[in-house]
């Protein structure tokens, strides 16, 4: 059948007389619920941001630590100023490296993380963005297994328990399925 102009026509059924995901526009769900309805595409846009809101979290704990320790010498170590008093000049432009890269770090980290957040809220974030998102949280996934397989004495060592690396995962693999729910939600080039 050629697919018509209406899109509650242009679904496609499987054999068992199940409607293919792929074929359903989003606002069949809406329509389904009614005006007064709750938007399930509200849903899924703020559960899909929920992992880059939680990186970003910690992006900026991680700022507030290097101004804290590094800058400001807060807990044991004294602050910048006093450990740079007695070092030569090849020393100091090098320490100074290390503690501005430092904080750069987790300032992108931030900065990144919260654009990301910020743009795939929006209804308008398409399939290029989707697929990138995926690929990264795939990315991460696999760096989480292959660091828990390689580095489990390193993992320990830093503190982290099997709780905390699969706490890690499980946010990764969160926002990798949500990604792929809304990547495949997205329309696709020609649907604008």
């Amino acid at each position: 059948m050629p697919p018509s102009g209406d899109p509650l026509k242009r679904r496609q059924v499987w054999g068992d007389s199940r409607v293919d995901p792929d074929s359903l526009m989003p606002d069949d769900e809406e329509r389904a619920v009614g005006p007064d309805g709750p938007s399930s595409d509200v849903v899924v846009r703020t559960l899909s941001v929920l992992p880059f809101i939680l990186v970003a979290a910690l992006g900026l704990i991680g700022v507030i630590s290097w101004v804290l320790i590094i800058v400001l010498g807060v807990g044991s170590g004294d602050p910048i100023w006093v450990v740079a008093r007695g070092l030569s000049v090849a020393e100091l432009l090098w320490q100074s490296l290390l503690a501005v890269l430092i904080g750069l770090v987790p300032l992108a980290v931030t900065l990144v993380a919260s654009w990301t957040a910020s743009h795939g809220f929006s209804a308008d974030a398409g399939r290029p963005f989707w697929t990138v998102v995926q690929a990264v949280w795939g990315l991460a996934a696999v760096g989480l297994v292959v660091v828990d397989r390689t580095r489990q004495a390193w993992l320990e060592e830093m503190g982290f328990s099997s709780l905390d690396w699969w706490f890690m995962f499980g946010m990764v693999a969160f926002g990798m399925i949500l990604a792929g729910v809304r990547l495949r939600r997205a329309p696709r080039a020609g649907e604008r």
